[in-house]
Parts: structure tokens; C-alpha cells; sequence
């Protein structure tokens, strides 16, 4: 991949933490944005899919608790910029979601917050999730992190 801006789904997160099957790909990129070789951001909602997604699989309070320090210091570093959709941005969402048909499905909303994010910011948004790229390809600006090199 060329761009050097990209928006990461909660998933990209969710892959690190896991140690899920991309979890090096994920990694590679949090790495070349701490190098300062890409620019990453993510939506604000993408801290409360993450906080949800950790509260209902993590026993232990502060193993939470260390992985939202963890973006938090990102953040703080500019290592990654966490922005709360302006309206173009959100227009641009429900454009997307809006994009479906009622046979193949129409895209979540909250997915198309980040996808819009991207492609008002001229960014890749990065995700794991192959429906809504099948269902939204034709606006670009999307790849599967299994594509990140």
C-alpha cells in the first residue's frame, strides 16, 4: 500500500490484542505510524467499540485498563489523531450507508462513519471486515488488513 494515511477499524485494535491471525499485520502498522512513515486515525467511536468489546471479554479490570492506556498514549504522542466526525463527514456516512440494497444488506452506519472518515481525509480505511467492503467497494479508499504489507 502506498497511502500513507489510513483510518483503522476497532478490529485492526482488536487483532493486536488478541493475537488474532493479523495480528502482525496490525502491528506493522502501528509501528510504521510510531516510525512516522503513515499517518493513523480512527473516529471517536471507535474508543467506545473497543472499551465495549474489551468490558465483555476481559476478566481482569486493569488488562482494560492497560490496553485503553495504551491508545490513549498514541494518541497523546500523535501517534494516532482521534477526531469526532464534523457533518460533511457524517453526510458522507449515511451516503454510504444508505448505499445497500435490500438483497445484499445495507452497511452499518458506524462502519461508514470510518469509511467516510477516510475518504474526507484522502485515507485508506483499514478493516477485517470483508461485507463491508464487498457491499461498499465502489467508494474506495477501503482495504482488508490482510493487505497491508
Amino acid at each position: 500500500m502506498t497511502n500513507s494515511s489510513y483510518v483503522l477499524d476497532a478490529n485492526v485494535f482488536l487483532e493486536y490484542i488478541y493475537g488474532r491471525p493479523l495480528q502482525g499485520q496490525a502491528k506493522q502498522i502501528f509501528e510504521d505510524a510510531v516510525l512516522e512513515h503513515i499517518q493513523i486515525m480512527v473516529p471517536s467511536l471507535a474508543l467506545d467499540e473497543i472499551t465495549e468489546v474489551l468490558c465483555g471479554n476481559l476478566n481482569e479490570i486493569t488488562d482494560v485498563e492497560r490496553h485503553l492506556k495504551f491508545i490513549e498514549k498514541m494518541a497523546e504522542a500523535d501517534v494516532l489523531s482521534i477526531i469526532v466526525p464534523n457533518i460533511q463527514t457524517r453526510m458522507k456516512a449515511i451516503e454510504i450507508a444508505r448505499s445497500g440494497n435490500p438483497k445484499s444488506g445495507y452497511p452499518e452506519l458506524t462502519d461508514a462513519l470510518y469509511h467516510a472518515l477516510a475518504i474526507m481525509n484522502d485515507a485508506v480505511f483499514i478493516t477485517n471486515d470483508k461485507r463491508h467492503i464487498a457491499k461498499v467497494a465502489v467508494f474506495g479508499h477501503i482495504a482488508m488488513l490482510s493487505d497491508y504489507a
